[in-house]
């Protein structure tokens, strides 16, 4: 009787225990694309953010059902107060006919100053009621100046509250670097004999923490399995390995040999110009493009390509001037994209070249029909630059790429290229007009790394290669000299520029604040 009375007891104990206990869950948003001017908006306060992308929505409504149905989750969730977090929160919270609590114990990372940021009757303006102030909540919500100290910190007394004043399970939607926190903060809770969680804040993936009841950690999982691989992003960065949850991208010792190994590998440039018998390779971006921009001041001959800007015109040209003064005299191949064709043609109208048109050096395809609704022909470009236009040019209609690649593919691709245009053009010099992932794809090929932190793909950035008559390829160096005199003229499309590059650089050195954190807006 007694034996039966003590297991009735620990049945009891164990069925509250259960009862009591709960699960954290914690994510980092849905995919931002912060290149895509589209998505960014000003609210009347003056505050910058910015949406979600489309699949961005579509990687949160995968977690959501992932949640819901997989896990039955009916409970209560904390947002961080920026745009994109709070709409990954809602799309989930719609799920189970709740509203979201804005937490700014949890929000991104904030080491420069403290900034406008969208007031709470902004937010339920935005979000139509759907988001709450949590307990912690003001309109000056926004933190500044902090270091990684007192950003721990912060994190770790945001995530005791809240678990203390709520009740049931828990998803918390905040940052790359601030999830990094969440996690650091909660495995510090474990109990004995759990081990530390681990894994990559790609958007929407999903660290869950289970708690007993004395709020210790008993265990805890990673994963990403409800998303396809194709549709794990790091904002509009891609995965490098197959599977983000796969053990071997966690470990240091990986990482610090492959690093040692490219470094090993760098090219070192040992005579800067071209010997007797060589020929010149050179390997350009575009100029400044415009996206699906509008302004007009743009040159976007068709709406359904990219256009360029004034500014990109004085790039190429000058461009044009730095091909002369090389005494480039072969052909011009460029990217069939309209950016690419009148990069190409500005140049050559500098130096005296012509332009062909190439489907072999187009830009990487995005998808499985293409990047583009519609495209160019050549008699179009003809028209657009009559004297630079090679007339033995030739370019089908359809010259677009209709299969998505990979860049495993663009790499297989590009080498073909280079390779047969060399082959084409035996002993003449050769300039190809492509793409950002282009020039890198090539710059791969031949000296077996990526270019290095100072030779930055920039608009019209010049890569210079010779080759003997064998045809092997030697690095002769990077050029942005000849556009360099006015730093903001140094451009990455519409994003950035040299000076706000090396702005930034000076800013984190003098931060000491580490790279590779999330975005800020």
């Amino acid at each position: 009787m007694k034996k039966h009375f003590m297991l009735l007891l620990l049945a009891v104990l164990s069925l509250c225990t259960a009862l009591q206990a709960r699960t954290i869950y914690v994510t980092r948003h849905g995919q931002v694309e912060p290149k895509n001017k589209q998505l960014s908006f000003t609210t009347a306060s003056g505050a910058k953010d910015i949406k979600l992308t489309d699949l961005g929505r579509e990687q949160a409504k995968l977690l959501g059902g992932y949640l819901v149905k997989g896990k039955k989750f009916k409970g209560t969730i904390y947002v961080s107060p920026f745009y994109r977090t709070t709409e990954t929160g809602i799309i989930i919270a719609d799920m189970i006919g709740k509203k979201v609590l804005l937490e700014p114990g949890i929000q991104e990372i904030a080491t420069g100053g403290k900034g406008k940021v969208m007031t709470g009757a902004e937010i339920n303006e935005l979000f139509k009621g759907k988001a709450v102030p949590g307990s912690a909540f003001t309109d000056d919500w926004r933190i500044g100046g902090e270091n990684n100290e007192a950003r721990q910190l912060r994190v770790e007394k945001a995530i005791d509250r809240i678990i203390k004043e709520s009740k049931g399970d828990v998803l918390l939607v905040s940052h790359s670097g601030t999830v990094s926190d969440i996690v650091k903060a909660l495995n510090k809770k474990l109990a004995p004999g759990v081990k530390p969680l681990k894994g990559t804040p790609w958007n929407c993936s999903l660290f869950r923490f289970e708690l007993n009841d004395e709020n210790k950690v008993v265990k805890s999982k990673y994963t990403t399995k409800y998303m396809p691989d194709e549709k794990i992003t790091s904002n509009f960065r891609v995965p490098k390995i197959p599977r983000p949850d796969d053990p071997r991208y966690d470990q240091p010792k990986a990482k610090a040999k492959a690093k040692a190994k490219t470094k090993a590998k760098r090219p070192v440039i040992t005579d800067p110009n071209r010997k007797p018998g060589e020929r010149l390779i050179l390997i350009t971006r575009h100029c400044q493009q415009t996206g699906g921009a509008t302004n007009p001041e743009y040159i976007r001959p068709f709406p359904f390509d990219s256009g360029i800007t004034k500014l990109g015109i004085k790039q190429a040209t000058n461009l044009g001037k730095a091909l002369k003064k090389l005494n480039f005299k072969g052909k011009i191949y460029s990217s069939p994209y309209f950016r690419c064709v009148a990069t190409g043609s500005y140049a050559a109208k500098e130096c005296g070249s012509k332009v062909y048109p190439d489907i072999r050096v187009q830009q990487k395809s995005r998808g499985n029909k293409g990047n583009l609704k519609k495209t160019a022909k050549l008699s179009d470009y003809r028209k657009l630059f009559p004297d630079q236009i090679a007339p033995e040019a030739k370019l089908v209609d359809n010259w677009l790429i209709q299969k998505k690649e990979s860049t495993a593919d663009q790499l297989v691709r590009t080498k073909a290229a280079l390779k047969a245009l060399m082959d084409e053009n035996p002993g003449e010099d050769i300039m190809i007009v492509s793409h950002g992932s282009g020039v890198q794809a090539y710059y791969i090929n031949i000296n077996g790394v990526k270019p290095d932190k100072e030779e930055f793909i920039w608009n019209c950035a010049l890569f210079k290669f010779a080759a003997d008559k064998d045809g092997n390829l030697r690095y002769l160096g990077y050029d942005i000299s000849f556009m360099s005199e006015n730093e903001e003229e140094v451009t990455s499309n519409l994003q950035s520029t040299l000076k706000q590059y090396r702005e930034s650089v000076a800013k984190k050195q003098k931060l000491k604040v580490k790279s590779g954190v999330d975005y800020e807006y």
